[in-house]
């Protein structure tokens, strides 16, 4: 039997690991963020087929709640319920057969999504005394956690006979979570960021249609409250030239004498900080290095035309700007721009693949005219925690 998973867990305690980064294997958005110096085009490459549903689920045998021992005992008081009635090795042979997710992992914690496995059971009364056959019934308790915090549980009910092998009993059960997983959406970023209050961007995420002859492709959110979403712009003549607007939450505590932000209120007691500009600064230094991994690989000569510099848009924000090129032995130039600023409890980040010179208006443009959504009950929990 695999280890036990226990149940008991503080929020605070689960609300720290979630400032963990997410893990290789999980589900990306499908809008993959702008690289710091722009890739080939890879648009011939053909995809592969993907399962279901794409993440890698980590899956545990756990203690049944008051929830599933109260279902248990409702159908007959003077039986006993009987834990681990279905083996729990039955559960994940049928996960792994069934080929929902991209990868199970018994037992595993490196996987942000966890699944959590209770069941009990009571014998029920024989049905041929000849043949020693008797139904019992089963409760099968599923909860679904996103790096240790609850975010959705099931219990479902079946029936089945005493001499079935616990694989097939564990069919049925999982089946029906199955269809209550998809039918809800369980694995979505919409569903998890409404799981666990976090910023809603659908409905308070506002972005322009259009930056200058760039057009709105798509806006989407990554699989992971703490990166936020992605909206991406096109140029309709160019289709190198690209424009990445990233919105996520700072990852720090605020400056509690800040005030909120407005688009007619400029240099904000946030925007001013010496700790929100190190912030900033933090972003474009990370930046830098993913750009200078990438210029090694690909044989590329890395600089900065121009050092790290102040940028504002007056009225509305106080920012920085990051500006690169990446100087070819055989083929032309290739230039990235990024902008960081910051909007109530957000950092915005506008990347680009050209010069400044091409790109600082449509930065101008972008900054006076988005509107972020407020603080989150979700970073409230977790800045609480922050020294």
């Amino acid at each position: 039997m695999f280890p036990i998973f226990s149940r008991s867990l503080w929020l605070l305690v689960a609300l720290a690991s979630l400032c963990a980064p997410a893990v290789y294997g999980q589900q990306q958005a499908a809008l993959s963020e702008l690289p710091i110096l722009p890739e080939p085009s890879s648009s011939s490459t053909a995809v592969p087929e993907a399962p279901a549903i794409a993440i890698s689920l980590a899956v545990f045998s756990t203690y049944p709640s008051e929830t599933l021992l109260d279902a248990c005992g409702d159908t007959e008081a003077t039986q006993e319920c009987i834990e681990d009635t279905i083996a729990p090795e039955a559960f994940i042979s049928t996960l792994i057969t069934k080929s929902w997710f991209t990868e199970i992992k018994p037992f595993g914690n490196d996987s942000d999504y966890e699944l959590l496995i209770a069941n009990v059971a009571k014998q029920g009364e024989t049905v041929n005394p000849s043949k020693k056959l008797s139904k019992e019934k089963h409760f099968t308790e599923l909860t679904l956690q996103w790096r240790g915090i609850e975010i959705d549980s099931l219990v479902i009910a079946s029936q089945v006979n005493d001499s079935e092998a616990s694989t097939e009993k564990a069919i049925e059960p999982l089946v029906s979570w199955y269809k209550h997983a998809t039918e809800n959406e369980l694995f979505t970023p919409t569903f998890l960021y409404h799981a666990l209050n976090a910023s809603d961007y659908g409905n308070h995420l506002s972005v322009p249609e259009s930056l200058g002859d760039f057009t709105r492709l798509d806006t989407q959110l990554y699989p992971d409250p703490f990166k936020g979403s992605i909206t991406r712009y096109t140029h309709p003549s160019f289709e190198d030239a690209l424009v990445d607007v990233t919105v996520f939450p700072i990852l720090a505590k605020l400056d509690t004498n800040a005030s909120s932000d407005t688009a007619d209120t400029a240099n904000t007691s946030i925007e001013n900080s010496a700790r929100t500009d190190a912030l900033l600064h933090q972003q474009l230094d990370e930046d830098w290095n993913k750009a200078d991994h990438v210029a090694n690989a690909r044989n590329l000569t890395l600089s900065q035309p121009q050092p790290i510099s102040a940028f504002n848009v007056k009225g509305f924000a106080n920012g920085w700007r990051l500006v690169l090129k990446a100087d070819s032995p055989v083929d032309d130039p290739i230039f990235a721009t990024t902008y960081v600023f910051t909007r109530n409890d957000k950092i915005v980040k506008v990347a680009t693949t050209f010069p400044s010179d091409f790109s600082d208006d449509l930065a101008n443009e972008l900054i006076a005219h988005i509107t972020v959504p407020e603080e989150s009950m979700l970073m409230q929990q977790v800045r609480a925690m922050l020294k």
